[in-house]
């Protein structure tokens, strides 16, 4: 009997299992698939068939039944004790187990009660209980290639379908400063998904931002124009349409709670600001979301509302440490971690530490930004943040890079990448292949650093990411340059020079100069390359990068 409502099958996330309170044990990814596959089934028979078709999507090998017998039987014996059995019936496997003590199926009954309540407020908070069960990928580092098209694509979708009624409910309540920082998040991580992209155009409309909810619509269609050749639907454009003629069916609100006196408003000010700062960073608009940022901060600090405040502290030291404003994002980032770890906020002091850790890279002293990205690394793995650990790999590794450790940069790279295409992430996965380019580049291996870049490009483009793209043509004129490729290399360091001017980033525009100088140089044009050089160490002397040092 499940004693403690921790206990039970964990699969909203890294799969687990707990029993009176602990995590038991599931050392083989291919347990804790079986376990994932079989809970999902909870009570129910899952045919041979259906385990070998998931094990090996391609065809089973010669023996793949006894090797998921001997899987079976290891399983059994890590569930020993407990009150979960797996059970054997024909040809075929099944797990006893309480349905509620899966998060999955918690998780589908909240939604469920959720879609038949007829009241607002019940709806949303049934809602938010079901989104808080996630905790990442569905089976995470469990389940991957063939295997999550075949087990997780209906319940991740059934996610974004929950958060969508969530946010059409607190619309319907007059909620949209609340509702709006996780909406610009959503759809910054899927601008072509529609729905979202509307209700995060209501939002907007709503809070006053008929610009902002305007340029959604716009980058809506400038994705799916690129992507697939596709206009955006009907219901999009004609809510575009009704936000241009401001139609007064847009602003109606069943709530209106939101205006309820100075301090309310000062409040949704900050939380309508905090989320226009995620969405214009994610929409490489470096400028648009610091002062987005800073009016959150404002906010906060008045109020004294001290959560929020780490929240837009952290923001804003992001946006300016990506950016190259190393001591303004030191400060603001020192200041978050600080409010985090006085709350106990693993997360947000953790990412507080990696960004600190991201300046002290980008400064040039190795050491402290190796101290700082361990201890950020060793609290995503704490905390089970996989694509936290992610980034805190490729991070490491650009690190040993910088110090010509090519085997162990290529190492930590590597495992970045597989753990971004392990949560179905291309993008992140295309910045490690970026950064693999880059070391095959350093070490000559010009072939696979090709392959690997041009797949990255690939994704940048199509997903609209300026400042993946900026950084992948200056990466592809290193190549050419050492291809001898002089024209095109050229060609492309003369583009990612414009989108870094377009992008403002001065820092990395200084970055791409000193590529072009090399080039310069190289073929004689020491006119050429002496200009680019003086630029550039003016650029790197005023910023305090490694390079000036």
């Amino acid at each position: 009997m499940i004693k403690s409502p921790s206990d039970g099958v964990r699969l909203l996330g890294p799969v687990e299992f707990r029993w009176e309170g602990a995590p038991v044990a599931l050392p083989r990814r291919q347990q804790r698939l079986l376990l994932g596959v079989l809970a999902l089934s909870a009570n129910r028979m899952v045919p041979l068939q259906r385990l070998a078709e998931v094990f090996w999507p391609d065809g089973a090998p010669q023996g793949g039944r006894r090797q998921v017998q001997v899987l079976v039987s290891r399983l059994r014996g890590l569930l020993a004790g407990t009150d979960v059995e797996v059970l054997a019936a024909g040809s075929g496997y099944g797990l006893r187990i309480d349905p509620m003590a899966v998060d999955a199926h918690r998780f589908a009954v909240l939604k469920e009660q959720a879609a038949a309540s007829g009241d607002d407020e019940e709806k949303t908070g049934l809602l938010r209980r079901a989104l808080d069960l996630w905790r990442g990928p569905v089976l995470d580092e469990a389940a991957v290639g063939g295997a999550r098209d075949l087990l997780c694509v209906r319940l991740e979708e059934a996610r974004r379908e929950a958060l969508e009624e969530l946010a059409e409910a607190s619309l319907r309540l007059g909620r949209h400063r609340q509702i709006l920082g996780v909406l610009a998040e959503e759809v910054a991580g899927d601008p072509a998904r529609e729905r979202l992209a509307g209700l995060l155009m209501l939002a907007l409309y709503r809070s006053g931002r008929v610009a902002e909810a305007l340029d959604v619509f716009e980058r809506v269609r400038a994705r799916l124009s690129g992507e697939l050749g596709l206009d955006p639907g009907p219901a999009l454009v004609r809510l575009r349409q009704d936000i241009l003629r401001g139609d007064p069916r847009l602003g109606g609100r069943s709530g209106g709670q939101e205006n309820v006196g100075r301090t309310g408003d000062l409040e949704g000010e900050g939380l309508v600001m905090l989320g226009l700062g995620r969405l214009r960073f994610a929409q490489d608009r470096f400028a648009e979301s610091v002062a987005a940022y800073e009016e959150a901060r404002r906010a906060f600090q008045r109020l004294g509302d001290r959560r929020h405040l780490a929240a837009a502290l952290s923001g804003l030291g992001t946006v300016r440490a990506e950016g190259g404003w190393f001591a303004e994002g030191e400060s603001d980032l020192l200041e978050a971690a600080s409010i985090f770890a006085s709350f106990g906020d693993l997360a947000g002091h953790a990412h507080a530490i990696y960004m600190l850790g991201f300046v002290e890279r980008e400064r040039g002293d190795d050491e402290l930004a190796l101290w700082l990205l361990g201890r950020a690394l060793a609290a995503y793995q704490k905390i089970g943040d996989r694509r936290g650990e992610a980034l805190l790999q490729r991070s490491v590794g650009l690190v040993h890079r910088a110090r010509g450790e090519y085997a162990p940069a290529a190492a930590r790279t590597r495992e970045s990448r597989r753990l971004f295409t392990a949560l179905a992430d291309p993008h992140g996965a295309a910045y490690a292949g970026q950064s693999l380019a880059k070391i095959r580049i350093r070490v000559g291996d010009l072939p696979q650093a090709e392959r690997a870049l041009q797949a990255s490009l690939r994704v940048f483009t199509g997903q609209g990411d300026r400042f993946g793209r900026a950084l992948g043509l200056r990466t592809l004129g290193e190549l050419r340059l050492e291809q001898g490729a002089t024209a095109e290399a050229r060609v492309a360091l003369s583009a990612s020079l414009n989108l870094w001017e377009a992008l403002e980033l001065p820092l990395w525009r200084a970055r791409t100069l000193t590529v072009l100088a090399h080039l310069e140089h190289r073929y004689g044009e020491a006119a050429q390359a002496g200009a680019a050089r003086r630029e550039s160490s003016a650029i790197f002397s005023r910023i305090g990068s490694r390079e000036g040092r």
